[in-house]
């Protein structure tokens, strides 16, 4: 509720414009292809994918569907979520007349908050909580941190979210990956393990 209301908020005054415009004269050249790379690459349906292969990957390295089905669920009941607050709020998408380099296609969806960066954030909670107890947290920790504030990056400096709606992206996963992971760890995946004994 809070981070719909601050949606709300912002929808009226874009105070951060002009971070956007100054983020999008930099993109040219490497870091332009790259930022649109990250954009394409991270849309719903090849992230779906991507998050997709990595539950392959899990279920086959670890030996455990039960682990492959809980990262998977804390990943898509963090991210996904973020696609309704979009409709709700409606914060529309950076002025296309006052940046440089505009992006192609026009999106037309909502702004706030910015998925793309939520789905990362997501990501890199759900590794933490994957690999915790482990040296493998404090990297995957690392690397997901540096990933989300490169995809952040990407996203405003395409000039299409406003810092804010990364910002609100970022808060969001951390406030909902810990309760998208109670969900599946003591709600949904006993009912699954039930389900396979009975069958």
């Amino acid at each position: 509720m809070l981070l719909t209301a601050l949606g709300f908020i912002l929808r009226g005054a874009p105070i951060d414009a002009p971070a956007v415009e100054a983020l999008n004269r930099a993109h040219t050249g490497a870091w332009g292809q790259t930022a649109d790379a990250i954009y394409f690459t991270l849309e719903p349906v090849p992230a779906a994918f991507l998050t997709l292969l990595i539950l392959i990957t899990i279920a086959v390295v670890l030996r455990s569907v039960r682990t492959a089905i809980v990262f998977g669920g804390t990943v898509a009941l963090t991210w996904l979520p973020t696609a309704a607050i979009k409709v709700v709020v409606d914060r529309p998408r950076p002025d296309v007349p006052t940046v440089v380099h505009p992006f192609t296609p026009a999106q037309v969806d909502g702004s706030f908050p910015s998925g793309h960066t939520a789905f990362i954030a997501a990501l890199t909670i759900a590794f933490w909580f994957l690999l915790r107890g482990t040296r493998g947290a404090s990297i995957a920790l690392i690397i997901g941190t540096l990933s989300t504030v490169i995809v952040g990056l990407a996203v405003v400096s395409d000039g299409l979210h406003y810092p804010t709606d990364v910002l609100a992206s970022i808060m969001w996963a951390i406030a909902m990956a810990p309760t998208a992971r109670w969900i599946m760890v003591d709600v949904i995946a006993p009912r699954l393990e039930r389900y396979r004994k009975r069958s």
